[in-house]
């Protein structure tokens, strides 16, 4: 049995929006979860995603997928901090933005 679900909140007050977001799968010898949270207050922003994937039996379709050994297993946690800067209307052109980031 396969599903998955997804939630989304965003809110916002006196220009800072936030955003929390989450998403699970639990599928045939896969459970995979991730769940986030950003905000942007002006032109800062700033973010954290957690992810975590646990995969029981993996084996490569192909030779050239881990040159076709047998069957692996992969379980893993990611941290991810993000930040951004947006500079509007670059060249004086409305709705041109670039926003510099870093994760």
């Amino acid at each position: 049995m396969s599903f998955n679900t997804a939630g989304n909140w965003n809110q916002s007050i006196d220009n800072l929006v936030v955003n929390v977001s989450t998403a699970y799968l639990d599928a045939n010898q896969e459970k995979e979860f991730s769940a986030g949270v950003n905000a942007i207050w002006q032109r800062i922003g700033l973010g954290y995603i957690f992810a975590a994937n646990d995969i029981k039996q993996y084996k490569p379709t192909t030779s050239s997928d881990n040159l076709g050994k047998g069957k692996y297993k992969y379980k893993y946690k990611i941290h991810t901090v993000n930040a951004s800067y947006l500079i509007p209307n670059v060249m004086d052109m409305d709705n041109f933005n670039v926003y510099l980031g870093s994760y």
